[in-house]
C-alpha cells in the first residue's frame, strides 16, 4: 500500500468511532479499549449473539448507523474477504485484521491473501496474523489481550512484525516514553514503509524503534528511511531471522524471507539506522533516543558509589571506544575539596559511601565533576528492591542533586543501574519525572550513548539524499576464466601480472617472461584452482615447467583439461597486505561490494565490510579503517604505510568496471589483491559475464 495521504491513516489511528466484528475473540479488545478511557463511539457486529459486554449486537456491518474510523476484524481467515468488502461499501477508514490462517500458513493462505490485498485497495490494514495497535497519546487500543502503558505525549513509536514480542514489550517495565504500538503482521497491505512514513510527521513521535524479520519492498523501505532521516526521526531496529533456524521461523510466522544478514547491516548502516541485536537494546537504545539530547563527542563523565561500578564502566567504555576524560588540574583540586579523604579522584569517579545520599555534599562533587568539555554524564546507581525500599530517598537525593547539575550545564542525565532490574519502573518513573533517563544495565546504556553518537555524527548525509538501489535484471551469466578476467580488467586500468598463454607443451620452450614464474590452468568451471592442484608456484626452469604442467594434466585428467587452458604468469614479490574483493548483483539489495583481508583465510578471519552499492569514496575509506585490515596498511610491525587513497580509488575502478553495461560483467572477484606502497595487483580474478 502507499498510503494517498497522511489523513487517510491519521483518521485510523485516531478512530472517533470503532466496530468490533467476531465472537469470543473480541470480549478482551473492547474492555481494553474501555480501560484506556476511549471517549469515542463502540459498535459490535455479531450474527447469533445478542450482546457483548453491555453492547448490542449489530446482524451484519450493513446495520452499522455510521461509517467507523475504525474496525477490528476476528472472524475465520475464510470470512475476511467478505467482511473487509462489507466494511468497504460502508467506508470504513481502516481495519486491524487480527484473524490469522493468511501467508504465513502456505500457498493456500497466500492465495487468500492476494484476494484481501486486491480488496482493500487503498484502505489502511493492520495485519493479518497481528495484534493490531495501540495509541497512547489519544488512548485507543486495538488490541486482543491485555495491556500496560501510561498516556505518552511524546515518544517512541514501536513496530514489530511478531504480535507476541510486541505484547512483551508493553509488558515491559522498562518506564519507556510510548507514543504507539504497532503489530504489523503480515503486512499484506499497510507496511512498515507506510508507518514509517505516518510516524515521521507526527509531532508525538520522538523515534522509531523497528523489530524486523523481512522487508518485503526494500526499494520502498528505503525511501522511507531517507524520509524519517529528513523529518529529525532516527530508526532503530532490531532484525531476527538471522540463523538458518530463525529464517525458516520467521517464514512460516509472518510469511517473511529474511534475506542476507550482512547485507541487511550494510543498508541499515548507510542509511543511518541504528542496527541493535536483542529485544532489550532495542529497547534502551530507543529510550536514550527519545529522551536525550544529542551526543555529539565521545567524551562522557561517569560517577558512581563504588569502585567496582566505577571499573565495569571504564572496561564497557573502552570496549566501545567511549573516552572517559581525566579532570582537568583545577577540578582535581576543587574536588579534593568536597571529596572524602578516601576517594580518588579519576573518570569514572567513585565518590565513596561517606557522602552518599546527602545532597549538601554529592551536589557540589557533582558540580565541580561536570566542569569539563563532556558529551554527556551517568551516575550509576542500583536502587534497593521494592520490599526493602527504605533507603531508596537516600537514593534519590543523590538523583536529583546529580540531575540538577546536569541540566546547568545543558547535559541530559543518565541514571544507569549495573544490573537491569535495579531501576524498578516506580523508580525509572521518578527519574523520567524530575529530567533523567533511567537506564537500565551498564552496557546496555554505553551501547545506547554509542549509538546515539553514531547517529548524530552520521557524516554521509549527501550520498544519503542521492542512495538508491541498482534494480537487477535476471540477466543469465557465464564465469570467464582467470586469464579472460585478467584481460577484461587490465583494460579498465587495473593492473595484473605478467602472462603469457600455453596452448600446447611445445609453448613451455618459448617462455617470454623471467623466472621464477607460476604456472595455472583455468577454466569456467574450476573457480578455486589450489584445492585442485591447478595451480604451481616459484618454477625455477624450463625443465620444472614441464614437470609441473604434466602434474597438473595427471591430476586434473583429460576431461577436464579440455574445456580450459593453461598459461604461465610472472611472480609476485611479497606484498603489505592481500586484500579480497567482490561485486555481485543481488536480486534483493541490488549490487553488493565486499572488500576485506583476502588471501588463502579469507574465510577464516572473516574480516570484511559489506556495501551496498552506489556509496561515496568517504564512507568505505571510514568503514576501512575500522577494520583489523586495516592495521596491516597502515605501519603494522614496522611495515610501509600504504595510502588508504590509492586503495579505494582501485575499488572504485572495479565498481566502474561492474557498473558499465558495456562490459557485461555480472559479478567480479579478486582474491587476492597484492596491495604495495605504491600500487595494486590483482593476483587472481574470477569474473561472470551476462549472456
Amino acid at each position: 500500500m502507499i498510503l494517498n495521504s497522511f489523513k487517510s491513516i491519521d483518521r485510523f489511528f485516531k478512530a472517533k468511532s470503532v466496530v468490533f466484528i467476531g465472537g469470543k475473540d473480541i470480549f478482551v479488545p473492547i474492555r481494553e479499549l474501555k480501560r484506556r478511557g476511549y471517549k469515542g463511539k463502540i459498535f459490535v457486529v455479531n450474527p447469533t449473539r445478542k450482546k457483548i459486554d453491555n453492547y448490542k449486537c449489530l446482524r451484519k456491518v450493513s446495520d452499522l448507523p455510521l461509517s467507523p474510523d475504525a474496525a477490528f476484524i476476528a472472524v475465520p481467515a475464510k470470512e475476511v474477504i467478505s467482511t473487509v468488502r462489507a466494511l468497504k461499501a460502508i467506508k470504513c477508514k481502516g481495519i486491524v485484521c487480527y484473524s490469522a490462517g493468511f501467508k504465513e500458513i502456505g500457498k493456500t493462505g497466500k492465495y487468500l491473501e492476494d484476494r484481501l490485498i486486491k480488496e482493500c485497495g487503498d484502505t489502511p490494514l493492520i495485519g493479518p496474523n497481528c495484534y493490531g495497535f495501540i495509541n497512547f497519546s489519544d488512548n485507543l487500543a486495538l488490541w486482543p489481550f491485555s495491556h500496560k502503558g501510561k498516556h505518552c505525549k511524546k515518544g517512541i513509536a514501536l513496530i514489530t512484525q511478531s504480535g507476541m514480542l510486541s505484547s512483551d514489550i508493553i509488558m515491559a517495565t522498562r518506564s519507556l516514553p510510548i507514543s504507539f504500538m504497532v503489530s504489523a503482521g503480515n503486512q499484506a497491505v499497510t507496511k512498515i514503509e507506510d508507518l514509517i512514513h505516518y510516524f515521521s510527521k507526527k509531532t508525538n513521535v520522538s523515534c522509531i524503534a523497528i523489530h524486523i524479520e523481512g522487508i518485503s519492498d526494500l526499494t520502498r523501505f528505503v525511501e522511507a528511511s531517507k524520509f524519517s532521516f529528513n523529518a529529525g526521526k532516527p530508526i532503530i531496529v532490531y532484525k531476527s531471522g538471522k540463523s538458518q533456524i530463525g529464517k525458516r521461523i520467521a517464514k512460516s510466522h509472518t510469511g517473511s524471507l529474511s534475506g542476507n544478514n550482512e547485507m541487511y547491516s550494510a543498508l541499515f548502516k548507510q542509511l543511518a539506522i541504528t542496527e541493535v541485536h536483542d529485544p532489550i537494546q532495542l529497547l534502551e537504545t530507543a529510550k536514550l533516543f527519545s529522551i536525550s539530547c544529542p551526543i555529539k563527542t565521545n567524551k562522557i563523565l561517569a560517577l558512581t558509589c563504588s569502585g567496582g561500578g566505577a571499573a565495569m564502566v571504564a572496561d564497557n567504555a573502552e570496549d566501545l571506544e567511549l573516552k572517559l576524560p581525566n579532570f582537568r588540574k583545577s577540578q582535581k583540586k576543587s574536588l579534593d575539596k568536597v571529596l572524602p579523604k578516601i576517594a580518588t579522584i579519576s573518570n569514572p569517579l567513585d565518590y565513596t559511601t561517606p557522602i552518599w545520599g546527602i545532597p549538601e555534599k554529592t551536589g557540589p562533587v557533582f558540580k565541580n565533576a561536570l566542569k569539563n568539555d563532556y558529551s554527556t554524564a551517568i551516575l550509576v546507581q542500583d536502587f534497593p528492591h521494592t520490599q526493602i525500599n527504605d533507603t531508596e530517598q537516600l537514593y534519590l537525593n543523590d538523583t536529583k542533586a546529580f540531575i540538577d547539575e546536569s541540566k546547568l550545564v545543558g547535559l541530559t542525565p543518565i541514571i544507569c543501574s549495573t544490573l537491569p532490574e535495579n531501576i524498578n519502573e516506580n523508580v525509572g518513573n521518578k527519574i523520567l519525572r524530575l529530567g533523567g533517563v533511567p537506564m537500565q544495565g551498564i552496557y546496555n546504556c554505553l551501547n545506547a550513548v554509542r549509538h546515539l553518537l553514531d547517529y548524530n555524527n552520521f557524516s554521509d548525509k549527501k550520498e544519503l539524499q542521492k542512495f538508491k538501489l541498482a534494480q537487477r535484471k535476471n540477466d543469465k551469466f557465464l564465469n570467464a576464466n582467470e586469464y579472460q578476467g585478467k584481460i577484461s580488467i587490465r583494460a579498465q586500468g587495473i593492473k595484473v601480472p605478467n602472462a603469457q598463454l600455453v596452448k600446447n607443451i611445445k609453448d613451455l620452450q618459448k617462455v617470454k617472461i623471467k623466472f621464477p614464474i607460476a604456472l595455472k590452468f583455468t577454466s569456467s568451471k574450476i573457480l578455486h584452482k589450489t584445492e585442485l592442484g591447478a595451480v604451481k608456484l616459484n618454477i625455477n626452469s624450463r625443465t620444472e615447467l614441464v614437470s609441473k604442467y604434466h602434474e597438473i594434466k595427471k591430476s586434473l585428467g583429460l576431461k577436464a583439461i579440455n574445456n580450459g587452458i593453461f598459461f604461465i604468469e610472472e611472480m609476485l614479490p611479497a606484498p603489505i597486505a592481500e586484500m579480497f574483493l567482490s561485486i555481485r548483483s543481488d536480486k534483493t539489495f541490488g549490487n553488493v561490494l565486499v572488500v576485506g583481508m583476502g588471501g588463502a583465510l579469507t574465510e577464516l578471519y572473516r574480516d570484511t565490510k559489506t556495501f551496498i552499492l552506489p556509496v561515496s569514496k568517504k564512507y568505505i575509506s571510514q568503514e576501512i579503517k575500522k577494520m583489523k585490515f586495516f592495521n596491516l596498511i597502515n605501519g603494522f610491525r614496522n611495515n610501509s604505510k600504504v595510502k588508504l587513497n590509492m586503495i579505494i580509488n582501485e575499488i572504485f575502478k572495479i565498481a566502474d568496471f561492474h557498473s558499465q553495461e558495456e562490459n557485461g560483467c555480472a559479478s567480479i572477484e579478486i582474491n587476492p589483491f597484492f596491495i604495495y606502497e605504491d600500487s595494486m595487483i590483482a593476483a587472481d580474478c574470477v569474473l561472470s559475464r551476462k549472456i
